[in-house]
């Protein structure tokens, strides 16, 4: 019988670094892109065996940079290599946030045999897409992206988009979600944010908490207004189940950082895709079991912040809600000791608040007393 550490565990897998073929203006390294590192297959066989010693049921994150440079014979030998460790009664599952530029049949292949959830990265219509989502020669990648787009639509794939909302594109709620209900695209809006090692260039772009909370408020009243239950609008969706009581299911709600780490394609790990960093390093699969990582004094070191936060954050109304925020809005801090003092801390309080008001006012919900 298996020694499970924890329940379900979300390794994010970097196969190729942050190595891509686009030139992503919002992207740590826009500018400077770094030289494409495919995790050997020897270390991903060692990952993936690790990764499927934690829990009896693993979902494996494939991301980069661009996972699709890897090619599909990479995530062939990898699904063979899940099959192989897997246990009896064991849930592995898969799935692979792209650019979509270089999806071809074979990908299409790969994605409807495995089972693979897909994740396509567009910022909204044509005009807006192409101020920061760029290739390698400066041109927009709009059209790249809508060609992958359009071919797994034409294969009934399901998958969905995540939007990067910026400075640039805040201020258009309306285009944004015209663009993706007229061509049944659901989505999610995931806010640009900085830390204070992040280049200029990414600061320009980060949205204000204050700001990004608004934003997704229009996006609710709009999806509200559709009645279509269908289609999909993240964080929205996961924000009215969390305030009606229920369990949301993203990282950034359910205060559970540690089951989502990041897998670099050298094996280092990190707490989160967004802290990559060696000042951030947890230890390195290659040559670690997770029960060791999970032990050392660098996981404890910088999960310890949460709990800081979790405790400063006890008389909270919205606790339950919030479980202290992600750390990624942190500013580059492990911990917060006066949370309310941060306007994250304070646009989240604002956001909650506002959907609540919405629920009750729509019938959703009783009015608290």
């Amino acid at each position: 019988m298996n020694s499970w550490l924890q329940p379900r565990f979300v390794p994010v897998v970097k196969a190729v670094s942050a190595g891509c073929n686009l030139r992503c203006r919002y992207c740590f390294y826009s500018g400077s892109q770094p030289e494409i590192k495919i995790m050997s297959i020897k270390t991903l066989d060692v990952v993936i065996k690790r990764c499927l010693s934690v829990a009896p049921n693993v979902h494996f994150v494939w991301h980069g940079g661009e996972p699709t440079v890897a090619g599909v014979d990479f995530y062939r030998i990898a699904i063979d290599m899940c099959h192989k460790y897997a246990v009896d009664g064991q849930r592995v599952t898969h799935s692979i946030q792209t650019n979509g530029t270089l999806l071809d049949e074979d990908w299409i292949k790969l994605f409807q045999q495995e089972n693979i959830s897909v994740g396509v990265s567009l910022d909204g219509p044509e005009n807006l897409t192409n101020l920061t989502r760029i290739d390698a020669s400066g041109k927009g990648a709009f059209s790249s992206i809508m060609r992958g787009i359009n071919l797994l639509q034409s294969v009934n794939q399901k998958f969905g988009i995540i939007a990067v909302i910026n400075a640039l594109t805040i201020k258009h709620p309306d285009d944004i979600f015209s663009f993706m209900y007229s061509r049944g695209l659901s989505f999610a809006a995931n806010p640009c944010v900085s830390g204070p090692d992040a280049p200029s260039s990414i600061k320009e772009l980060a949205v204000d908490p204050v700001e990004y909370a608004d934003f997704l408020l229009r996006l609710m009243d709009l999806w509200l207004e559709t009645e279509d239950h269908t289609f999909k609008v993240g964080p929205v969706d996961d924000l009215i189940k969390a305030v009606l009581g229920g369990r949301p299911s993203l990282c950034r709600f359910n205060g559970r950082c540690h089951r989502y780490p990041t897998i670099d394609s050298n094996g280092d790990v990190y707490p989160c895709d967004e802290f990559s960093e060696s000042k951030y390093l947890l230890g390195n699969a290659r040559c670690q079991e997770f029960s060791e990582i999970f032990h050392a004094q660098p996981f404890h070191d910088y999960y310890s912040g949460r709990d800081s936060v979790l405790t400063a954050c006890g008389s909270c109304q919205w606790l339950n809600v919030c479980k202290g925020g992600c750390m990624r809005m942190w500013n580059g801090r492990k911990s917060i000791t006066t949370p309310q003092e941060h306007v994250y801390c304070q646009a989240r309080q604002h956001l909650f608040q506002s959907v609540q008001n919405k629920l009750v006012s729509i019938g959703y919900m009783e009015k608290s007393k």
